[in-house]
């Protein structure tokens, strides 16, 4: 409501940028107090300077920063359980068998970045795609109905997390070659969600697309896990700001996007919205 009443402000660092971590913050039962710091230590654990392959040293003080918060969130959590993900996960138990804290640690590692990161990503590429291509954003803006499309066409057209490693366990034959057991695997998803066999115009940003085939979110046994809360947390967004924003413009000059190695998406982007 803030963003909406002043007008102009940045679509990532004002609004995109909070709501997935407050999502992700409120399932795991951190305080809101400690919300924002820990947006900024996960950000730092992604972010390479143009160049730099290599993790950082803010970086590295950012995972050690947020090992420290975790293990005491645990031992906070294990000695007064309640009703969020990481109580769940302290008690949880199949045959007799418990999450360690390390395991614990490594999961709430995921979720934050992973949960923010890659959501805050996709709300601001929607919002920028839709920007760039008039008719479709007009498609969505007219049609409520419509904005899961706009949701999946972003999810295809510039989606988060642009590639994968992956190592070989068994030999796999692809294109005539056969790729020994250990070998390194770089998965390019962006490229396979742009690939014309599977997506005719793969570079015309079309909400009325067929995107049954998007590897997004990976596939088989590496589905990713939070797939559904994405999905379901930019569906919210858009249809709240659809239901209150008129129409909106960027500006592209002064739009930033983030470095880093394997995610894409963008650090700033500034724009001005006309409430309805």
């Amino acid at each position: 409501d803030a963003c909406l009443e002043q007008g102009t402000f940045d679509f990532v660092g004002d609004l995109a940028g909070k709501l997935p971590m407050d999502v992700i913050s409120e399932m795991l039962g951190v305080p809101q107090a400690d919300r924002a710091d820990l947006r900024t230590k996960s950000d730092l654990l992604v972010h390479r300077e143009e160049g730099m392959t290599d993790v950082p040293p803010a970086g590295v003080a950012a995972a050690l920063d947020l090992v420290v918060y975790y293990a005491d969130l645990i031992a906070d959590r294990r000695a007064n359980p309640g009703d969020d993900l990481v109580s769940a996960l302290c008690t949880a138990e199949i045959d007799g068998d418990r999450l360690t804290d390390d395991e614990i640690t490594g999961f709430l590692f995921l979720m934050v970045v992973a949960g923010n990161e890659t959501t805050t990503k996709l709300l601001a590429h929607a919002w920028y795609w839709a920007w760039r291509n008039p008719d479709q954003r007009a498609t969505a803006f007219a049609d409520p109905g419509r904005i899961g499309d706009w949701v999946e066409e972003t999810l295809r057209y510039d989606t988060s997390s642009q590639m994968l490693a992956r190592v070989t366990r068994t030999p796999v034959e692809l294109h005539g070659q056969v790729l020994p057991p250990g070998e390194r695997v770089l998965l390019l998803v962006g490229s396979a969600n742009r690939d014309p066999r599977a997506f005719p115009e793969p570079d015309r940003y079309d909400l009325d697309r067929d995107t049954s085939g998007i590897v997004s979110f990976g596939f088989g046994r590496h589905f990713c896990l939070g797939a559904s809360l994405a999905r379901l947390e930019t569906r919210v967004v858009l249809e709240e700001l659809v239901r209150r924003v008129r129409t909106y413009d960027i500006d592209a000059d002064g739009a930033r996007r983030v470095h880093s190695v394997n995610v894409r998406g963008f650090d700033t982007l500034p724009t001005t919205v006309e409430a309805r």
